[in-house]
């Protein structure tokens, strides 16, 4: 796919993104959950940082395209949900909170330890994972976005902030460290290592519990493929979508 193609979808694909709207509210902070795409297929993309739109737009172009069922978390516009404890405001990351101990690290990061407030968001959690029907899916891809040098391949080799969260690692031919697929499973792994881009495999026996979903997925045995792309990489990230799909779901991983 050449630039002006991925820029006409661009174009097409935000003029006519028909969706649907689930609204799921946190604490009376309303949160949107837009749904596109095949109701029937047991492959989730899902895009839950606000502020990754180079992520969104991919995923809305590829379900609509290839196929899959496309989820995308909609709030203020940032990365992180912001909502009111009585007269305090609090942020979490929505990717920090598909387990307990991920939602009791945000609730640290508040300096906030309230029960009540654990519960509140525990339910909103498992609210939102029954709406991606997470464990009926035989395919779930995330979708992310990074910005230059800060979170790349490089990040889980031999000397990386998280090497130790690494399994293992393939440098593809692809230059740019920071586009890569980030997998919880070997044989993903394997057959995504076949294309010219880099590839992590999550160590799913000794990874950190920081709440993610792909800690999540790594322990439900549920196949996780993050595709990671800088902001503004749109057409490498489209691309390696058709890669992923085409290799796992046309070819009935």
């Amino acid at each position: 796919m050449n630039y002006y193609t991925a820029l006409y979808f661009v174009i097409a694909m935000n003029m006519l993104w028909a969706k649907n709207e689930i609204i799921l509210p946190l604490c009376g902070t309303m949160i949107s959950l837009a749904v596109s795409g095949d109701p029937e297929s047991s492959v989730l993309l899902y895009n839950m940082h606000d502020n990754e739109n180079t992520s969104a737009v991919a995923g809305r172009i590829i379900s609509s395209r290839y196929g899959g069922q496309y989820y995308e978390l909609i709030h203020t516009g940032d990365r992180n949900i912001a909502f009111l404890d009585g007269d305090d405001s609090l942020y979490i990351d929505p990717n920090r909170i598909y387990t307990d101990a991920g939602i009791w690290q945000q609730l640290a990061r508040n300096k906030n330890a309230d029960t009540l407030l654990f519960r509140d968001i525990a339910e909103w959690r498992d609210t939102l994972l029954a709406k991606l029907r997470i464990n009926e899916r035989s395919l779930v891809i995330a979708l992310h976005n990074n910005t230059n040098q800060f979170y790349s391949l490089e990040s889980y080799r031999e000397g990386g902030e998280y090497e130790a969260e690494a399994d293992t690692t393939f440098q593809g031919r692809i230059r740019d460290m920071d586009d890569f697929y980030f997998v919880t499973d070997q044989r993903i792994f394997d057959i995504l290592s076949t294309s010219r881009y880099h590839v992590v495999l999550q160590a799913n026996e000794t990874m950190t519990d920081d709440g993610s979903l792909s800690v999540y997925c790594g322990r439900l045995g549920i196949p996780y493929i993050n595709v990671e792309a800088q902001h503004n990489h749109l057409v490498r990230q489209i691309k390696m979508l058709i890669f992923a799909f085409h290799k796992l779901v046309d070819e009935r991983l």
